[in-house]
């Protein structure tokens, strides 16, 4: 039964992917379809074959893979340099030293494979087949659509225990995926644990956010609004702190920089929590619990002590090892063979829970690896900071919202091994993918001397094609606090 499951889901992601991708927009009108199914089909969606575990995401990134090959000339895209193209191939290399150099080289090589080219796969199709603004909107909706489905199902998890996992084959976990010590049941819907879903609706609800600023129709709108009620809800549901200060980071930032329209919308989203909270005194005391918590010495992984014992266990486990290992690492997927220990509150501590991605790549790939992959994250976060800053005034919202998801994106990863489980990875790297499609895309009109509203650019940017917007620029020069920084 599990398996038919699987077989019917398979068959109709393939059968929708193909004909959208013969249809007239070609195979960027399948992209939106794409997202849809990575984020909202659980990573349980899968069929054994020995060495190799077909799931569905990897099944969806193939066939998209073999369409690009046979439809790709179809984009205006493909001519397009690949933005992180030399790091990408440094890092692919140094994987694979990793990966010869791993105590458990099986299993390195199955994440090699899983992890590293599914991704860069994603991020190369998605770069050089997007050639509209339009198709990003709609991968964001299709984000925004596929958590809302995601919150229905985790909502009937909170309250009724059911959960749509128990459908799918069983797959191994290191730890419980469902409950936390004292905690009562904590949703996950389609993800593996609580946090990995938190983090989604995370991003999905700053998503939402924006969306209601640039949706034109009314039941659009509603259904956004519908959304967020569902998300809050179920991110109160998951007991995940971490989620919950990236959804604080997020909304901030959006408040302080945001459009207008944005604005308008956390204000009654901060009205709507307030009154929550007074007419439910146990949703306040639910949070002061949780908050309480974050500071113990739970050796589980419920308290960030933890979380900093297990950096310091790493690092020091690193510094003393061989030379080698010190450069490169024990291999992908070894975190759980190393039997990392060191000191938890003054007593010795074997760490069985990685909750912390950073850590993960530090000894996987050693104290190289983890530069190299840094810098491979972090340029995308630094170029949609400087897209807020050059692009013109109407694609600064976009390129805002961007520079959020990856803000809490990483911050979620010191909390959580999230970079390589679930979803989360894939919803990474189509970001990724969007930041730069974005300003290829206004690089692309203000080389034709004209920005995607129309309007004349009113500055090039020398070294390459964004343009700054003057009216922004003037209100930055003008403002008061600028001007006394800048005279000191």
């Amino acid at each position: 039964m599990e398996l038919a499951l699987v077989i019917v889901i398979d068959l109709i992601a393939i059968i929708v992917l193909l004909s959208l991708a013969y249809s007239r927009d070609g195979l960027e009108r399948a992209l939106p379809f794409v997202t849809f199914l990575i984020v909202f089909v659980p990573i349980e969606s899968l069929l054994p074959m020995g060495f190799f575990t077909l799931t569905t995401h990897r099944l969806v990134i193939g066939v998209l893979a073999v369409l690009y090959l046979i439809r790709g000339n179809d984009s205006q895209s493909t001519a397009e340099k690949l933005p992180l193209k030399i790091l990408l191939f440094i890092h692919v290399t140094w994987s694979l030293v990793a990966t010869m150099n791993s105590i458990v080289p099986v299993m390195s090589i199955k994440k090699l494979i899983s992890v590293v080219l599914e991704y860069y796969l994603l991020y190369f199709i998605f770069y050089k087949t997007i050639t509209k603004t339009e198709t990003i909107q709609k991968i964001l909706s299709a984000i925004v659509l596929a958590m809302i489905l995601c919150s229905v199902v985790g909502t009937f998890e909170a309250y009724r225990g059911w959960n749509v996992l128990e459908y799918f084959p069983a797959v191994g976990h290191h730890f419980d995926t469902g409950t936390g010590g004292d905690r009562e049941i904590r949703a996950h819907s389609t993800f593996d644990h609580a946090i990995l879903f938190g983090a989604a609706l995370a991003v999905a609800i700053t998503v939402a956010l924006y969306l209601l600023s640039v949706v034109k129709r009314p039941s659009h709108t509603v259904l956004l609004w519908v959304g967020l009620m569902l998300m809050f809800l179920n991110i109160y549901k998951t007991s995940s702190r971490g989620p919950w200060i990236d959804v604080i980071l997020g909304c901030a930032l959006l408040l302080i920089f945001g459009q207008k329209q944005t604005r308008r919308a956390l204000l009654y989203l901060t009205l709507l929590s307030v009154a929550v909270c007074i007419v439910r005194p146990g949703v306040w005391s639910t949070i002061d619990g949780i908050y309480e918590s974050t500071f113990g010495s739970d050796a589980t992984g419920s308290s960030y002590r933890y979380r900093y014992a297990l950096q310091d266990a790493a690092t020091k486990r690193l510094l003393t090892a061989p030379s080698a290992r010190t450069v490169w690492g024990y291999g992908p997927e070894s975190f759980y063979d190393v039997h990392l220990e060191g000191s938890l509150d003054g007593k010795p501590h074997r760490f069985q829970s990685c909750d912390n991605a950073w850590v993960e790549i530090l000894i996987e790939t050693g104290f190289v690896g983890l530069i190299i992959l840094g810098t491979l994250l972090l340029i995308p976060l630094f170029s949609s900071l400087r897209q807020c800053w050059v692009l013109p005034k109407e694609g600064r919202a976009l390129s805002l919202l961007l520079f959020i998801n990856f803000v809490m994106c990483y911050f979620q990863m010191y909390s959580v091994g999230m970079y390589s489980w679930g979803q989360n990875g894939y919803m990474l790297w189509i970001m990724i993918a969007l930041t730069f499609a974005h300003s290829k895309l206004y690089g692309r009109t203000s080389e034709k001397g004209i920005t995607n509203s129309g309007e004349k650019p009113s500055e090039k940017r020398a070294g390459g094609p964004l343009v700054r917007d003057s009216e922004w620029w003037d209100v930055v020069h003008e403002n008061p606090v600028w001007q006394r920084c800048t005279s000191l």
